[in-house]
């Protein structure tokens, strides 16, 4: 049997046949290549792209209002330039992973522009993390910084790219709205703000310490008729007394000499933790008296008691700090990559917030606790134990 059929393939029909049939797969893989490889091209067409009203709507105004679609040299950038990468892998991966989308068309999920603006920070977040964990590899579809010469660009952007290069930083680190309008990012840090209130109101005090969650009064006795002064947003305090609806609590800190009323998280740094009305003052008690050696200030370690609602209260600071993490990317991390808070000094970031509040949509409470968490993860604080 495998004697015949050996001599069939060797013989004149064997050969003709084996000949066909390898003729006919040859033709036949380059058409299924070919048909394969324009269909995989005409996704990438921009009409393809904006062929489904969600994107036609919402993202392609963005587009068109940007420089990679209309600049002085005339190169434009499609969307298949910027969301796919050139290499035949990695291609084959987006054209996979872009498939889920589908599930958004065909279930509504953003078919309204309202409901696409409740999903724009969601699916922009996805984007840049992709982004992040790639390299920017899209970006790099067009731009390449061995080829960038910076003496052609602004002595500012000049300075930020070879910087940020420098540090490791990829291109969506800074330019995340590009192409495409920045999402309000406020909602994700809000949210958690929302979960810690419920989380302070349904859980009471049990511990030993304490944290506000935004800046409270304190009083002199359980009546709260007599407000003596505030406790600022994360600022530590010992549990002294929790048997009734209030709780009598103390916190220690530095008082500048000469600045009575405000008590500082540590010597030498403005980090706001009290505040105590001038009417009060001789409630503060101190402890110690040091100099500071570089600046030749008196400082005094003090401390104050009073009685505060429970309401603001939680018992682990971490919670905060999350939410203060998440604060600081949304707000600092969209037109520049996020910087690192150990970068600066802790009076520093004082001046340096101020710069940048016309840039920022937070309100008095949001500022004061990012200001804190930055001046606390400071250059020359050690991140006072917190760490990003």
């Amino acid at each position: 049997m495998i004697k015949r059929m050996w001599n069939w393939f060797w013989g004149p029909a064997g050969v003709i046949s084996t000949g066909v049939l390898l003729i006919a797969g040859f033709i036949g893989g380059i058409l299924f290549w070919g048909g394969f490889h324009t269909v995989v091209e005409y996704t990438n067409e921009m009409e393809f792209c904006i062929s489904c009203h969600e994107m036609a709507d919402n993202i392609y105004p963005d587009y068109k209002a940007s420089p990679h679609f209309m600049n002085a040299s005339g190169v434009g950038a499609t969307c298949a330039d910027c969301h796919v990468p050139k290499e035949w892998f990695p291609k084959m991966v987006r054209k996979v992973q872009a498939t889920k989308e589908l599930y958004g068309h065909f279930t509504g999920k953003i078919d309204t522009p309202e409901k696409f603006e409740a999903h724009r920070a969601a699916m922009a977040q996805k984007v840049w993390a992709k982004m992040e964990a790639n390299d920017s590899l899209e970006c790099r579809n067009c731009h390449d910084e061995t080829h960038m010469d910076f003496a052609r660009q602004s002595p500012k952007a000049s300075e930020q790219m070879q910087a940020g290069f420098s540090r490791g930083e990829t291109c969506i680190d800074c330019h995340k709205g590009i192409a495409h309008r920045l999402p309000d990012m406020s909602s994700g840090f809000r949210k958690k703000f929302e979960d810690l209130q419920a989380l302070a109101a349904a859980h009471g005090i049990d511990g030993e310490a304490a944290y506000p969650l935004s800046t409270i009064p304190f009083y002199a006795s359980a009546a709260k008729e007599d407000e003596i002064g505030q406790f600022l947003a994360a600022t530590r305090l010992t549990v002294l007394d929790d048997s009734r609806d209030m709780v009598r609590v103390s916190a220690e800190g530095w008082q500048q000499d000469g600045v009575e009323q405000v008590l500082y998280a540590l010597r030498g740094h403005r980090i706001f933790d009290a505040t105590v009305k001038k009417s009060a003052i001789d409630i503060i008690e101190t402890h110690a008296t040091e100099t500071d050696p570089d600046t030749d200030l008196v400082w005094h370690q003090v401390s104050v008691e009073g009685w505060v609602s429970k309401d603001l209260l939680i018992e682990d600071v971490e919670p905060i700090w999350d939410y203060t993490r998440e604060m600081y990317s949304a707000s600092c991390g969209m037109c520049h990559s996020r910087p690192d808070p150990g970068h600066t000094l802790a009076n520093q970031w004082i001046g340096v917030m101020k710069s940048m509040k016309r840039f920022i949509t937070l309100d008095k409470e949001e500022y004061r606790i990012l200001q804190k968490y930055l001046q606390l993860n400071a250059k020359d604080t050690g991140a006072a134990g917190h760490h990003d």
